[in-house]
């Protein structure tokens, strides 16, 4: 994905983002507010297919979580776990088939 998107740590932009090594993923200008407390949280992305819904929900600027959706239906949802250590782990909690 492109800096002007989901800034996705060291990943090139032709990769898929989603993994539990991922790392953090700053979230840029989001567009809507989904747990309407009148603040604005989230953002969609579309890149090589994929519809991404990024999230972050605790205002510190980086994604908490992301649903992907592939062109042909299928979806995953991760969320953000910040480790003792400070390293960001991803735990996907969800996926199938629309």
């Amino acid at each position: 994905m492109h800096d002007d998107m989901l800034l996705l740590g060291t990943l090139g932009p032709a990769q898929h983002p989603m993994g539990p090594d991922a790392g953090e993923m700053e979230l840029h200008a989001p567009t809507a507010d989904l747990d309407g407390d009148g603040i604005l949280d989230t953002r969609t992305y579309s890149t090589g297919g994929t519809l991404y819904v990024a999230s972050d929900l605790d205002e510190d600027g980086f994604a908490d979580h992301i649903t992907a959706i592939e062109g042909d239906g299928g979806y995953e949802s991760w969320h953000a776990n910040r480790g003792a250590d400070g390293e960001v782990l991803w735990a996907r909690t969800d996926h199938g088939s629309l």
